[in-house]
Formats: structure tokens, C-alpha cells, sequence
């Protein structure tokens, strides 16, 4: 009887054991999942605006939630980008505004800093945005935030 005791208690510990490591495991994963798709979203968010600076023909107006640029496409003249909402967006000529963040992320900080040359030689644009998780758990799995700090010159100086 003692013996069937010790192999059952052994066998609860093990149990134990396993599960805790099952557990950790995939909030693991969960937390890895959710770190990856909020980096990739900042990194697309990141190389749009550089991409939209560097293929502009120059900058009508700089503040800190909004920018404008003017490109050579009447199609896409001008292209603004913005902040509004806990969303970063971008409008082309007349076209609709569209969101470069998914509903799955929210932006909670957004910076546009004009460094131009006094002279107007170089254009240069830099910007610096805060990247969250937005989900509707409060557990640590589902909270990351990751912060971009980036510039872009227009190419056609």
C-alpha cells in the first residue's frame, strides 16, 4: 500500500511538472506571435513613409501629426500622411485615406520632425512612432510595444 502511494505521488509530480511546461510553452508562442506581428506592422509602417518621402518631388508642410509631400503624378498629388486616432494614415490625391495600421495594433505616439537644410539643399524628413498590441486581454502575452525612429531624404534634390 505504502509503495502504490510513493508511485502515485511520483506520478502527480511529473504530471505536474509537464503541465506547467506545456503551459509556458504556448504562452510562449502567444507572446512570440504577437512581438512578431507588431514588428512587422512597424517595419512596414517605417518603410512606407521612407518610401513616400524619398519618391516625392518635395515637402509642402511639415507638423508633428502630418505631413505633406508633392509627387510629379497629378494621380497621387499630394500624398498625406497622418496621424489620427491611434492610426497612422495616408491619402493620395483624391483618392480614399487608407490606414497602414491594422485594427490589431494601435500607434500611441507619433512624431514628424522637419530637418531641412536652411539653404533647402537636402529635404529631409524624420519620424518616430510607438507600435502597441491592441488586444482585448490584459494578460503579459498580449502586451508589446515596439518604437520606430527613422528618416528619409527626397531623392530629388
Amino acid at each position: 500500500m505504502i509503495e502504490l502511494m510513493l508511485y502515485l505521488a511520483i506520478i502527480v509530480i511529473i504530471l505536474s511538472a509537464l503541465i506547467q511546461f506545456a503551459l509556458n510553452i504556448v504562452s510562449g508562442s502567444a507572446k512570440s506571435n504577437v512581438a512578431q506581428q507588431t514588428n512587422s506592422e512597424a517595419r512596414f509602417i517605417a518603410e512606407r513613409i521612407k518610401y513616400e518621402i524619398r519618391n516625392s518631388t518635395g515637402i509642402n508642410l511639415v507638423s508633428p501629426a502630418w505631413l505633406s509631400l508633392a509627387t510629379s503624378n497629378p494621380a497621387t498629388n499630394p500624398t498625406v500622411i497622418d496621424y489620427s486616432s491611434s492610426t497612422i494614415r495616408i491619402k493620395q490625391g483624391t483618392g480614399a485615406q487608407t490606414n497602414l495600421n491594422s485594427s490589431a495594433t494601435k500607434v500611441s505616439s507619433f512624431i514628424f520632425t522637419n530637418y531641412t537644410s536652411g539653404d533647402n539643399a537636402t529635404k529631409n524628413i524624420g519620424f518616430n512612432f510607438a507600435l502597441n498590441a491592441n488586444y482585448a486581454s490584459t494578460r503579459s502575452e498580449y502586451q508589446y510595444t515596439t518604437t520606430i525612429e527613422s528618416a528619409a531624404e527626397v531623392r530629388s534634390n
